[in-house]
C-alpha cells in the first residue's frame, strides 16, 4: 500500500513538472523580443554624473519616453547604472553600456511588459564608427539566433540621450537591449548554472561546437566555456542532461573591430581579426554537422549584414570579405582538418 502511494505521489510530481513545462512552452514570448522593429526612445538623465560612478550597485534616476502599443507617448521613471568592466573601468569609453531598471507596474501594455532589469548596449564614443560597432555587435547576436534558439535575443533601438544638466546636450545613437539570462533560461525550459569551472567536454557537444565555430567565424577569442567567460551555462532543472553553453559580448571580435579591442593575451595573434579556433576536438559527426549548419544558413547570415540599412556600405563590404574567408575555410576539407582538428585542443584548460 505504501509502495502504491509512493508511485502515485511520484507520478503526480512529474505530471506537475510536465504541466509547468507545458505552460512555459505555450506562454507567448516576452513582448520586447517578439519584433525586430526599431524602438524610438528618449532617455533623459544626468549622464555625466552617472558615468562618474563605476561600481555595480549605484543606480541613478532617469526618464524613459517611447510610443506604447496603442501608439501613445508613454513616459516612465526608471533607474540606470553603468556596466561593462573594460569600457567602464579602463576609461576607454565616454559613454558606457547601461543596466536599466524598469518599474514593473508601469510596463503593462508596452514593449517592456514583463521586464525588470535589462542590459542596454550603447555606443562607446560620439564618433560614427563607434555607432557602427554597436550595429555590428547587434547583427552578430542576430546571426547566432539564425543558427540556434539557444542564443540571446536582442531588440534594436534608436535612442535620444538627453543630458539633464546645464548643457542639456542631446545625442541620438543606435543601441540594443539583450534578453535577460533568466528569461532566456525559461524560454529554453532550463535554468542557469554558475559552476566555478565547466569542462567543455561535458557540455552539449553540438552546441559547444556551434559556439566555437561561430566565435571563429566572427574572429572572437574573448570567451571561454571552461572559465564561463562571456558564456552562460544552462541545464535542465534536475541537472540530468548535458549543460548548454550560450555566448554573449562580441565587441572584441574581428567583425566588430572596436578601437579598444586587443587580442586575447593567452593567444599569440597580432590583432583581433586573426581567427583562432578555441574549441576542443570533437567527433567527426559533430564537427561535420555543425559545419553543415553554417553552410545551410550562409545566405541568411550574409543577408543580415547586407540588408541592414543602418550599416555603412564600407562596413558591409569589409564584413562580407571577412565572412568570405570563413566560408572558404569550412568549404575546404584540408582547411577544416587543419583549423578544427589539428589545431583543436583535447580540453580547454
Amino acid at each position: 500500500m505504501i509502495k502504491k502511494a509512493y508511485i502515485i505521489f511520484t507520478l503526480g510530481f512529474f505530471l506537475l513538472i510536465a504541466a509547468t513545462a507545458q505552460e512555459k512552452v505555450t506562454r507567448p514570448p516576452v513582448p520586447l523580443f517578439q519584433s525586430d522593429e526599431l524602438l524610438q526612445i528618449e532617455l533623459k538623465a544626468d549622464f555625466r554624473k552617472v558615468f562618474l560612478v563605476t561600481d555595480d550597485s549605484t543606480y541613478f534616476p532617469a526618464r524613459l519616453s517611447f510610443i506604447d502599443d496603442e501608439g501613445q507617448l508613454k513616459t516612465m521613471d526608471i533607474q540606470i547604472r553603468t556596466r561593462g568592466k573594460t569600457r567602464r573601468k579602463m576609461g576607454v569609453c565616454s559613454f558606457t553600456p547601461l543596466r536599466v531598471n524598469f518599474p514593473k507596474k508601469e510596463t503593462a501594455g508596452t514593449p517592456f511588459e514583463g521586464q525588470n532589469v535589462l542590459k542596454l548596449v550603447s555606443h562607446c564614443n560620439k564618433a560614427n564608427h563607434n555607432e557602427q560597432n554597436i550595429i555590428l555587435e547587434y547583427l552578430i547576436y542576430k546571426a547566432f539566433n539564425v543558427l540556434t534558439d539557444s542564443s540571446f535575443k536582442v531588440r534594436p533601438a534608436r535612442i535620444d540621450y538627453i543630458y539633464d544638466d546645464k548643457k542639456g546636450e542631446t545625442i541620438q545613437k543606435f543601441a540594443f537591449f539583450i534578453e535577460r539570462e533568466k528569461l532566456l533560461a525559461e524560454r529554453l525550459l532550463m535554468v542557469e548554472r554558475k559552476p566555478d569551472r565547466v569542462r567543455p567536454d561535458r557540455v552539449d557537444p553540438y552546441q559547444a561546437c556551434l559556439v566555437d565555430i561561430f566565435q571563429y567565424m566572427i574572429g572572437n577569442a574573448d570567451y571561454s566555456i571552461y572559465e564561463r567567460h562571456n558564456v552562460i551555462i544552462l541545464s535542465d532543472a534536475f541537472g540530468t542532461g548535458q549543460p548548454v553553453a550560450v555566448p554573449y559580448d562580441f565587441d572584441w571580435s574581428g567583425v566588430v573591430l572596436a578601437n579598444y579591442a586587443v587580442p586575447n593575451p593567452k593567444i599569440n595573434t597580432k590583432d583581433v581579426t586573426v581567427r583562432v579556433y578555441r574549441g576542443i576536438k570533437q567527433e567527426p559527426e559533430i564537427l561535420n554537422r555543425s559545419i553543415r549548419r553554417f553552410q545551410e544558413k550562409k545566405e541568411e547570415i550574409y543577408s543580415l549584414f547586407e540588408d541592414f540599412e543602418l550599416l555603412d556600405n564600407k562596413e558591409k563590404k569589409r564584413v562580407t570579405r571577412y565572412l568570405d574567408d570563413f566560408y572558404r575555410v569550412i568549404g575546404n576539407e584540408r582547411l577544416v582538418r587543419m583549423e578544427f582538428v589539428e589545431k583543436a585542443r583535447n580540453v580547454e584548460f
